[in-house]
């Protein structure tokens, strides 16, 4: 284990038909918002509940969602964060993350205006290559970087001594098949709110199942 390894934490969506998963509208799928800064007075992005969606398309019965919804949201594993949260990060004026202007359409059709999407512009690859469990053969590669699948966590020592802690405060982990976003445990709990699982790194895949 890195000296590292207990400081930081993966978010990810809890398991729970009740806690909107969040899909795009067709206009804002369209977009690069996941990497790249909206322009200065573009509409907002706008999401609905994912599972409600299908189920009524389906014609299925399932649970009715939680209202209001929580203060965090996901698009797969990008954040959605109420204002307050949102007001918190920027604050602290994190190197590489963007947050936009986001609506939640709920399952009554209620528009949700006090949301906001954090989008990375680039990845914190940080992951120890001889402590982490991975295959060794690429998941893939985009853009020149390639990406393993990864089993088990620990941290690059020497990378995050040489990296200030408020460049490393919340990130996106690079280098993986899942880019999950990475909170150190100065800011983690923020995102203590109901629909949030916070795991440990040294946990991941361990102690807790690997997605």
């Amino acid at each position: 284990m890195g000296i590292f390894d207990k400081d930081y934490f993966f978010l990810y969506p809890t398991l729970n038909d009740r806690i909107p998963a969040l899909t795009p509208d067709r206009d804002t799928e369209r977009k690069r918002y996941r990497t790249e800064v909206m322009l200065f007075g573009s509409k907002p992005l706008i999401f609905y509940n994912r599972i409600w969606k299908r189920a009524k398309e389906d014609g299925k019965i399932i649970s009715t969602p939680v209202n209001p919804p929580p203060d965090v949201l996901f698009d797969a594993l990008d954040l959605v964060v109420c204002e307050r949260i949102a007001r918190k990060l920027n604050d602290m004026e994190i190197p590489n993350l963007a947050i936009q202007p986001a609506i939640f359409i709920d399952h009554k059709d209620e528009w949700h205006e006090y949301y906001w999407f954090l989008t990375f512009t680039q990845s914190f690859d940080c992951w120890d290559r001889e402590r982490s469990t991975y295959d060794p053969e690429p998941y893939g590669q985009t853009f020149g970087a390639t990406y393993y699948s990864v089993h088990t966590y620990s941290l690059n020592d020497k990378l995050l001594r040489e990296t200030p802690l408020t460049h490393r405060r919340l990130f996106k982990m690079g280098g993986a098949e899942l880019d999950m976003i990475v909170a150190h445990k100065s800011i983690v709990d923020l995102f203590r709110v109901k629909g949030v699982d916070i795991v440990p790194i040294a946990d991941y895949g361990v102690n807790y199942p690997k997605l």
